[in-house]
């Protein structure tokens, strides 16, 4: 009997270092309604104990609800995985009885609170249900009555499915005992962590580019409340303390005004005094900046809202030791509850400054928009019906008022056409967001960023534009384009346009149906209908009418893209539909490598290019079981940026040099593509000698620098993001459908390819002005000059496409995203072009 009472003794010691009993996290003095139940009491568990999986957060957000009439549970949409987003809206009963009324509502302050935007940042997450249950059931007057005047919107879980791809494996690998080792396997994630969404996206990066339903829905939401305060609850490094902004003061957004730092200092204030009473130490002047606006605490600033950033240093599993002393998930909650806490008390001491704020935002705005030079902008949408689509419903959710051309207008000799552009305006209350989206900036007061310099909306989407500073005529009548098919009962075959950004969907369903298919290197004139290269043929043979009519159809309901029938195989003129010049397109069966080294940002933009755009299905492998796979089984294999020379054996090295030689296509980007060109590629004799050649260095003497200057330094060292222009050959089969050639990347990284030996082979090079928008440093500027940004080699009967960026930035680089496409396509089109001596 003894050793059970022993052994239930220290069971409960253990647990006792993880978990603290509710009223370690709360103020001291306070009473609370004991009628709504405690997370403790309703989750059966202490908090900081396990870690809290979403459908236990939302289940206790919906018991709250259901228990106060202070309290109303909204889903505003599902993750990628099905789980349930949500946002706990909390006011007093007699507000809430007018519900539908309080978003409009002037009077109200508006506090907006969001937590583990970083799935493996948990501590807001756990924090949340604390918060939100203090909320509602402390008798705290100062609380109560702030409710009468205040709307607080709490989103408990902004990334459900990274919290719990975090949380089950941080609770299947805790052991009884607290085992604080930061080696120990509970601390170190498995590959590609809990930090992303589904896709591997990082959707504290998308609440600007709204590429995932994460953010769509998170912004529908935000639009129509109009917070005052947002709040945006993440962790750091584990050594660290507890950040808090304003942050760094000379790397804001140009954009952001000066009351909101203001505003932002203020409210420091009240965090500096709860966590001085908690005894936690902070910083809120270094390291963080508020420069890209789609991160959650910048996108309010440009809009009328403040946004605030807490960063708590990481607990990993629960509990970890580090040079500092250890961390544990309790003391984070404790943490972000007690900043969530000061958030509220302060911006309601705050509150006629944070309203006055807003309602005065939009009109200084546009009163300084008043006096620029230019008025607007204009983007031509012609080449891209669907593109124009996409970009209204883009432009709607950040509530951007856009106009369609009504007169022809010219503007620096680049033609815009009536009816196929559309008008963005400086006169309307987005104002500063849309100067933020078509933002050209390159010079800036401090050079270290963050993250990226630069996020131009034209440029990534590869759609002409230009600023407007006259009048121009517009209008709200825009024309929904018609596709112009025409089924013909002659038909021998149906052409369709590649250009079309449907097309390789399109494309990929065909084959999907064993469909056969034909791809023409050259434009087509046949039958009265010019089509561009790249187009491609669905030829009629014996099919039956009712069953070719009811696929066609599919194609047009399902992918909005126009074919046409043609009655000859004959050409009007150039080449014939038979022509050498018009392949047969087999259905491409593609592998990306993935796994430990991996750029997972980047692996999950390719997955989810092709996952939910083209609908073609990848086979992601991990590297450490790549040399199990049977590669004679797959047509092209794509190497992310990755630790390749690292983690690649010489094994796979030969495996894939064999697969190439037999006609497989190699796709690498950045890395993946360093690693071909030394591995795969030959070197020429100048490589060769220069490689063998020594400098004897030994009598070299250093330059000294201030120690001061460091940073400064380094961050001309650093091409962290920034967009800039290239020259596409429109006439390679891997430009085909990009339409325009100058081009504007986004570059991130230090790669830069080597020089091909083949003229022929490097279809998208930089341009000798390499800065389109942001900022590139001379160093890099002398770096990338005319470097090549992909290029395409024939090996053996197969290719070798490199990369030098990711042409997929962020799932938001639609402008470049096709060459990636076309890599897999359209790879065979690629002949070899090596000159006769």
């Amino acid at each position: 009997m003894l050793h059970k009472i022993i052994a239930v003794i220290c069971l409960m010691l253990a647990g006792s270092l993880w978990a603290k009993p509710i009223d370690y996290y709360l103020p001291e003095g306070e009473r609370f309604n004991a009628s709504i139940p405690s997370p403790s009491g309703f989750l059966n568990q202490d908090l900081g104990d396990e870690h809290l999986r979403h459908d236990q957060v939302v289940r206790y957000m919906g018991m709250l609800a259901a228990s106060s009439p202070e309290a109303k549970l909204i889903e505003y949409g599902q993750s990628h995985e099905g789980r349930r987003l949500v946002l706990l809206v909390i006011s007093s009963a007699e507000n809430m009885q007018q519900f539908e009324d309080l978003p409009q509502r002037k009077d109200l302050l508006k506090v907006w609170q969001g937590f583990s935007v970083h799935g493996n940042e948990p501590s807001g997450g756990n924090a949340s249900v604390l918060y939100a249950w203090y909320v509602l059931s402390t008798n705290n007057q100062a609380i109560r009555d702030s409710l009468n005047k205040t709307v607080i919107l709490i989103d408990p879980t902004i990334n459900p499915d990274g919290f719990d791809r975090f949380a089950t494996f941080a609770n299947s690998f805790r052991s009884k005992a607290t085992v604080t080792d930061p080696y120990d396997m509970s601390h170190n994630e498995q590959w590609p962590s809990g930090r992303t969404n589904h896709y591997w996206f990082d959707l504290n990066r998308d609440w600007l580019l709204l590429t995932q339903p994460e953010s769509q829905g998170r912004i529908t939401q935000y639009q129509k409340w109009q917070p005052h305060l947002i709040t945006d609850h993440h962790e750091m490094g584990s050594a660290a303390s507890f950040f808090f902004q304003p942050g760094v003061p000379d790397r804001k957004n140009p954009l952001i005004v000066s009351n909101n730092v203001t505003l932002t200092e203020k409210l420091a204030d009240y965090h500096a005094k709860g966590l001085d009473k908690l005894g936690q130490s902070y910083y809120s002047r270094e390291s963080f900046d508020d420069f890209y606006p789609g991160k959650g605490s910048t996108y309010p600033d440009i809009q009328g809202s403040v946004g605030i950033l807490f960063e708590q240093a990481r607990a990993e599993g629960g509990v970890i030791e580090t040079r500092n002393g250890e961390r544990s998930l309790a003391d984070g909650i404790r943490n972000q509850f007690t900043t969530a806490v000061t958030s509220l008390v302060g911006a309601n001491a705050l509150r006629d400054d944070f309203i006055s704020h807003q309602r005065e935002f939009s009109q200084k705005a546009r009163e300084a928009a008043a006096k620029l030079t230019m008025k607007g902008f204009v983007v031509d949408v012609s080449k891209q019906p669907q593109r124009r689509l996409q970009l209204l419903d883009f432009l709607d959710r950040h509530d951007i008022e856009v106009r369609n051309l009504a007169a022809n207008k010219t503007i620096d000799n680049q033609r815009f056409i009536k009816d196929q552009a559309v008008y963005i305006s400086l006169d309307q209350p987005q104002t500063t967001l849309v100067q933020a989206l078509f933002a050209t900036d390159k010079r800036f007061e401090n050079n270290t960023f963050y993250d990226v310099s630069a996020w131009n909306l034209p440029m990534a989407w590869g759609l002409p534009w230009a600023p407007v500073s006259g009048s121009i005529d517009s209008n709200d009548q825009f024309e929904v384009p018609k596709s112009q098919n025409g089924y013909k009962k002659d038909a021998v075959a149906f052409a369709f346009n590649w250009d079309n950004a449907n097309a390789p969907a399109a494309l990929n369903y065909l084959l999907s149906q064993q469909q056969e298919l034909f791809i023409s290197a050259k434009p087509l004139h046949v039958d009265g209908k010019k089509l561009p290269a790249g187009s491609f043929i669905l030829t009629v043979k014996d099919q039956s009418e009712d069953d070719l009519f009811s696929m066609l159809s599919a194609v047009s309901d399902l992918f909005a893209v126009e074919w046409h029938a043609l009655r000859t195989f004959q050409a009007d003129s150039g080449i014939d539909v038979g022509s050498p010049q018009v392949q047969q397109v087999k259905a491409p069966k593609v592998l990306m490598v993935v796994g430990q080294g991996v750029n997972a940002y980047q692996a999950g933009s390719l997955w989810h290019l092709f996952d939910t755009q083209v609908h073609l299905p990848l086979t992601k492998v991990r590297i450490n079981q790549l040399s199990r796979v049977p590669l004679h089984r797959y047509t092209h294999i794509i190497m992310p940026d990755g630790r390749y020379n690292q983690d690649f054996s010489e094994q796979h090295s030969q495996s894939i040099q064999k697969w190439v030689q037999a006609g497989g296509h190699l796709i690498g980007l950045q890395r993946g593509a360093v690693w071909a060109d030394k591995n795969l590629q030959a070197k020429s004799e100048s490589e060769k000698t220069n490689e063998d050649s020594k400098v004897d260095k030994k009598d070299t003497v250093a330059e000294s620098k201030h120690y001061a200057d460091f940073e400064a330094d380094q961050a001309k060292r650093i091409l962290g993001g920034a967009i800039v222009t290239a020259k596409a050959d429109l006439s390679h089969p891997l430009a085909f459908g990009t339409l325009n050639e100058t081009q504007y990347p986004l570059l991130k990284g230090d790669v830069v390819l080597s020089e091909s030996e083949n003229p022929y082979a490097t279809p998208l090079r930089l341009a000798k002005e390499v800065e389109a928008a942001g900022y590139v440093s001379d160093y890099w500027q002398e770096k990338l000059t005319e470097k090549p940004l992909i290029t395409a080699d024939r090996l053996g009967r197969g290719s070798v496409i490199q990369f030098g960026f990711n042409p997929n930035f962020r799932g938001f680089w639609y402008g470049t995203q096709r060459w990636l496409i076309n890599a897999i396509y359209l790879a065979d089109l690629v002949r070899e072009t090596k000159l006769n001596k």
